[in-house]
């Protein structure tokens, strides 16, 4: 592994990586510049995939259904949606082909200078995982939402800043707070501390947002598997007649606002009125289970880009019939 190599090899395997398969130079000019021999440059090339300082990823033609992405795109306040067909895709293959979608879209609208903002969860995570080396150093990613720790530190939001930084060679700025601490007293003293106060500031400015979309089904909700969410908060949410939630605010199927200030004034991140404000706000969702949570998400105007998978997609239509006011 990386990590376990002296620093100075390390260093060597990662700048020749670089300057061949990001600034595409021979390896006979890398030779000379390190003053080696040719073959030795493939070598510590070879040595630099088996050190996993280089992975290589062959991204395949991913199927999409145009149909639902048109009437998505007809039917809700969209900028663009895209939807992945899921054909004999098992559950962890269509997680990682929607994170390749998310790329795709990132890709288009993310650009050098801008602030890029980042919630958590598994959906976020696959398309953190398929983001490939992209220079961006301009671009500031900052997390949206404090961390919910173990055991799901691979999909936190911190974890996630670190890597989309570490992807475009650009600077991430970490909430160093919890998602939500026991009462508003304590969480108001940390909004207030200067470190976590500057991230937020620069979180309000967010240009793109890349986040999941959460339910208030506690088999299939991670805020209440970590422990920051309590069952007791889920029945009242539910009694509200919220249906899902992005990043700490909650909305019903109609796409309001529910206020629940015994969560959102304990929680440390963005707004529902930052969430609003923001350029453009990309949702990642998959799974049957969270349509009622989409269709609310949809209609609160919220989310500008959505990728999704058509099982999910085509769940939520279901849903539209019979929920629709009036």
């Amino acid at each position: 592994m990386p990590d376990e190599l002296p620093i100075e090899r390390h260093q060597l395997l990662a700048d020749i990586a670089e300057w061949y398969y990001i600034d595409g130079m021979s390896q006979s000019d890398i030779a000379e510049r390190v003053d080696l021999s040719r073959p030795s440059i493939s070598r510590l090339l070879l040595d630099a995939r088996e050190a996993g300082i280089v992975e290589i990823k062959i991204h395949r033609p991913i199927p999409t259904v145009l149909e639902l992405e048109r009437e998505l795109e007809s039917r809700f306040p969209l900028q663009q949606a895209r939807v992945l067909e899921r054909r004999t895709f098992g559950d962890e293959e269509t997680l990682r082909a929607v994170g390749q979608l998310g790329v795709m879209v990132l890709d288009s609208v993310l650009e050098d200078g801008m602030t890029f903002g980042l919630s958590w969860g598994t959906t976020v995570h696959a398309v953190i995982e398929a983001l490939s080396p992209r220079r961006l150093p301009n671009v500031k990613v900052v997390q949206l939402i404090g961390g919910v720790g173990a055991p799901y530190r691979s999909i936190d939001a911190s974890e996630q800043c670190r890597r989309a930084a570490r992807m475009f060679g650009a600077q991430h700025y970490y909430l160093n707070a919890p998602m939500r601490v026991e009462n508003p007293e304590v969480a108001t003293a940390l909004r207030e501390d200067h470190s976590i106060r500057e991230v937020l500031e620069l979180a309000q400015e967010t240009d793109v947002a890349l986040v999941g979309i959460g339910s208030i089904i506690p088999e299939i909700s991670t805020q209440y598997h970590s422990g920051y969410i309590s069952y007791d908060d889920l029945r009242s949410l539910d009694k509200l007649g919220a249906v899902g939630a992005i990043c700490a605010s909650n909305y019903d199927i109609a796409g309001r606002h529910v206020a629940a200030p015994w969560i959102e004034d304990c929680a440390i991140g963005v707004r529902w009125e930052n969430l609003q404000q923001f350029s453009a706000v990309i949702a990642v969702v998959s799974g049957k289970r969270k349509a009622s949570a989409l269709l609310g998400a949809l209609r609160s105007g919220v989310v500008d880009i959505l990728i999704s998978d058509d099982v999910t997609v085509e769940e939520m239509l279901n849903l539209v019939e019979a929920s629709e006011p009036g």
